[in-house]
This record gives C-alpha cells, structure tokens and sequence, in this order.
C-alpha cells in the first residue's frame, strides 16, 4: 500500500494521523496525487497513527467531501484504542463506493475524544466505474488505467493527439509526447506525414526533427529531387542548399555539376561569361575559358556570334581571336580574302626586290629559318598535353613548389576545378600538398620538406 498523504511533523508528542492509504479491489490506481476507486469493487482504508502520549479510547471517522465546496457525504466511526508513544495501524473495510460519491473528492479521516476532533488529515480520492469515460476520449476507464492514461484528460501526454487517436489509430504512446524521440510530437509527425513511431521516416540519416529544422520534407530522402539525399547536400564538399534542384541556379542539378568538373555553388565554373547549364547546351566545356583555343572565350564568341566550337569560323585560315583582334570579320571570309591579296602583292613587290639585291639574301633569310626552327620544335615540345601536365610544368619551373593560389592564377582556372585537380594528382602521388602557416603549398611528390606533414598524412592519421 502507498502512503497517498503526510501528516505535520510528531516532534511536539502530538496524537498524528502520519498517513491514509486504498487496497484492495476497489482500489484502481494509487497514485502520488490521486487515488482512483471503483465504486462497485470492495476497498480497505488504512489510516497510520503516531499516538504520542496518548492512550485509552477514542473514535477514528471517515467521510468524503466534494473537492470544490464543503458538500460531505455520510461518513463511518469506528471506537479505537491507543497506546502512548507508539505507531498504530487501523484498517476498515468497505463493501463499494456509494453512487452518489462518484468524481473527484476529498477523504477526510480524524480521531475524536468526547467528540472533539484532536487530529484530521485528508487524501484526494477520485470515484468511478469501470465501463465509464470520464475524459470523453472513447477510451474507457478499466482500458486508461490498464494503460497508463490519465482517466481524467483525453490526451494524457498533451501531444495533440488524444489517447483514443494514439491507442487505436496511430499506435503510438499516450503517455510519451515524442513516441520516437526525433524531437516532433506526435501530432505534428502526422501533419508532415511523417511516421511517429519511426525517428527517421525517410532513412535518408536525418532524424524527423532535423529535417523541420534544415526545412527539408522528412518523407522524402531526397527532397528537392536532384539525385543526392538530403544528408549528403548538407554534409558535402562543397555543401549544397537541400531544398533546391539547382542550388546556384546554373540550369545543371546539383549531383549532374558533382558528377563532373562543374562547382554547384558557382554558376559559371571557368569564368567566361556563359553559366555552366548554358555551355552543356552549346556543348562547349564549362571548366574552360576558351572550348576551341582560339584566343576568345567562350562567352565572347557567343556575344560576337562566333562558333565556341570552331577556332576558324569562316574557314579562312585565320583563327576567330586573330580576326577579332585585327578587326577584321571572323564571320565572312571575303575580308580576309582581301588580305590575302595584300599579302599576294607585298609577296610580289619582295620577289622583284629580291631580284634586284644580292642573291646572299635568300642565304641569310634561309639561314634565320634554319637557327629559328629548333626553336620552334622546342616550343612544340614543351606543349602541356594535360591538366596534369601543366601543373607538374608549372612546379618544375619554380623549383619543385608552388603556393596553390598561384597555380589557379597561372592556369586560370576556378578554384573548385584546381583543388579537384590537385586531390586527384596527390592520390596518383604526383604531387604533395602541405601546409605552412595558412598557406597551401603544392610540390612534387618526393621533394617534401623534412618533419613536414603532407595533407595525405594528415588524413591518414
């Protein structure tokens, strides 16, 4: 039996009623606050008395009272004897709760001597029948008690879902506000349409909770529908908007710019005028200025309405960027054959001067040609075939090491495309990266300084 209310203190010696406690059948729920009670079921009432110095006989009574008025009901005395300075036990028996005594009330339990009431105490008790629903959830007594409920309030766990709706319809814990303990009550789970029993209904890694707080959809692993789970976006390097298709809004989604060489939160990777989405169109590469290498970029020729794809637009033997520069039509070889005839008449004009001078001339000319020509083979043969190539050329010509940021700036390329690059020559062990202060340098592989640790050893330990 649980003691359901504490008498004051007995220092002083004083008669006590210490505690008043419910058994028996009758006797539905002993809680900390409340007693509950079957009215059709028998129950035993015991009351715990410290005598102090008292003794002899006196009359212990028992009666209920409404909660909220000084109503009572018909109450029951019993003669009992005490002893001094001892703690004594007294039990009564009842057959039920009388009808008229149902819903929440006080028990008032005292001892009187020549009917003058020496010590009282009370208890809450809280009277009704099993088949009834005191809270109008559609759950009825015997089942909230069985369950744990509060017969009293319809959603016991103040979730937003009431006990019926949480036993019957979802499954959930009435007496939990967060069944799955994703930090979303139950209610609002079923507002999302999100599962209540399960903290991470989508198993995309984000637990319903995290989903409302980044304001992705906690019923769909990947939210905005690009091909990468809502998880990965927020945790990628580079980490892109969850919510969005496109989060720098290039016309590429955000896995298709991951997959390839593109950066999703830059819209135009190389810099050239024209967003990545619009170079996918074209066809020209997005991570280079000039697709056709003939001195323009890309963005240029469209705007001069030149092929991106063709260093020769006209097909007349002069690159597109050379015609730009000369001012002449990139678009219409008929300028350019124009040229050519200039070029035919100074050919001429040095033909009859070269029959007027001294044979030795075409010697000299002849000879130049021979001293330039290894030249020209050896420019030929320093051509970077490759990225790789050229980062490596770069390092060499600057005695095996080179600050990153001056790579981008020699190569011209975007910073996404380089660190890419880099991680890539440092796995093919290439090159190492390491770092001084906070500057990156990159060097080549086998010529890191001592007691330097590389960015792959960093990421081994």
């Amino acid at each position: 039996m649980t003691p359901v209310a504490l008498a004051a203190s007995s220092s002083n010696n004083q008669l006590v009623i210490q505690s008043i406690t419910y058994s028996g059948a009758g006797a539905a729920e002993t809680g900390e606050n409340n007693t509950y009670l079957w009215q059709s079921e028998p129950y035993n009432l015991s009351v715990t008395l410290y005598t102090g110095n008292r003794s002899g006989s006196y009359e212990l009574c028992t009666y209920t009272k409404l909660s909220n008025n000084n109503t009572t009901s018909p109450g029951t005395c019993r003669d009992i004897s005490l002893s001094k300075n001892t703690v004594q036990r007294i039990n009564l028996s009842f057959a039920n709760v009388p009808q008229n005594e149902s819903g929440q009330r006080t028990a008032v339990v005292n001892v009187k001597k020549d009917g003058t009431v020496l010590t009282q105490n009370t208890a809450p008790v809280y009277a009704m029948t099993k088949s009834g629903d005191e809270d109008g959830d559609q759950l009825m007594n015997k089942e909230e008690i069985e369950i744990g409920t509060n017969v009293t309030s319809e959603d016991t766990d103040k979730d937003g879902l009431n006990d019926r709706a949480e036993v019957i319809d979802y499954e959930t814990d009435p007496t939990k506000a967060d069944s799955d303990d994703d930090g979303l009550r139950d209610a609002e789970e079923i507002q999302l349409g999100a599962n209540p029993n399960q903290s991470d209904t989508d198993d995309d890694g984000l637990n319903d909770g995290q989903e409302v707080q980044n304001g992705t959809n906690a019923s769909a692993a990947d939210t905005d529908g690009d091909g990468l789970t809502d998880i990965k976006e927020i945790n990628g390097n580079p980490a892109t908007d969850p919510t969005k298709n496109d989060t720098d809004g290039d016309g590429l989604s955000d896995a298709t710019e991951l997959g390839g060489e593109t950066d999703p939160l830059e819209p135009d990777t190389d810099d050239d005028g024209l967003n990545d989405g619009e170079e996918k169109k074209l066809g020209t590469d997005p991570t280079k200025i000039d697709t056709d290498g003939d001195g323009l970029n890309d963005g240029k020729e469209i705007e001069i309405g030149t092929d991106p794809l063709n260093k020769d637009t006209d097909n007349d033997g002069l690159s597109d960027g050379f015609e730009h520069r000369f001012g002449t039509n990139p678009m219409s070889p008929v300028i350019a054959g124009g040229l050519y005839l200039v070029l035919l008449s100074v050919l001429i004009g040095g033909v009859v001067l070269f029959q007027r001078t001294d044979n030795n001339w075409l010697s000299k000319l002849r000879n130049n040609n021979i001293q330039r020509e290894p030249t020209l083979e050896a420019a030929q043969s320093t051509k970077v075939a490759t990225d790789e190539d050229q980062v490596l050329s770069h390092l060499r010509e600057n005695n095996g090491r080179l600050a990153q940021g001056k790579i981008i700036e020699k190569t011209g390329w975007s910073k996404s495309k380089v660190s890419r690059l880099l991680s890539k020559m440092e796995d093919n062990q290439q090159i190492s990266k390491i770092n001084i202060g906070r500057k990156n340098i990159v060097v080549l592989y086998g010529q890191e300084p001592d007691n330097v640790v590389t960015s792959s050893e960093n990421e081994n330990e």
